[in-house]
């Protein structure tokens, strides 16, 4: 669940929506018009990744296998401008991955993903994925993103 980009793919909409407890956000695309073809994910460390070209052919997640790092916050050349771009692309969940790199410099890897579900998890133990705004199991108010 470790995403190389200093991602949590446990709160990840793709992610969330291919497990069990997830279904209800593979059910909302659906009745939204969005393809729900190619949502199975096991995380980016997997073989099994969302369809989208910037998961299913990550340009970060290929260079941190060349370089041989863990995670981007290992990378000499951290932070390089392929990860600044990232992060200033206007998606909310990218915006924090620098913070989270430099959390994961400090941290075992363990206790960083430890720390991760707990954020993303409702007080009622149910996962959430970085949208939601409410709990799909006890109906309270997430802490995600807007």
């Amino acid at each position: 669940m470790l995403g190389v980009c200093g991602l949590y793919c446990g709160a990840c909409y793709h992610y969330r929506a291919s497990t069990p407890e997830g279904k209800h956000l593979l059910h909302e695309a659906a009745q939204q018009g969005r393809s729900t073809e190619g949502y199975a994910c096991c995380g980016c460390r997997s073989d099994v990744l969302y369809v989208h070209p910037g998961c299913a052919r990550c340009a970060i997640r290929a260079c941190a296998e060349s370089r041989g790092v863990l995670h981007c916050g290992l990378c000499d050349a951290f932070p390089c401008e392929r990860l600044r771009a990232f992060q200033s692309d206007g998606r909310a969940h990218h915006v924090p991955v620098l913070g989270q790199l430099k959390a994961l410099r400090r941290l075992e890897p363990e206790q960083w993903l430890e720390e991760q579900a707990r954020r993303w998890t409702c007080a009622c133990g149910a996962p959430f994925s970085w949208y939601e705004r409410t709990c799909a199991r006890c109906g309270a108010a997430l802490d995600a993103y807007k």
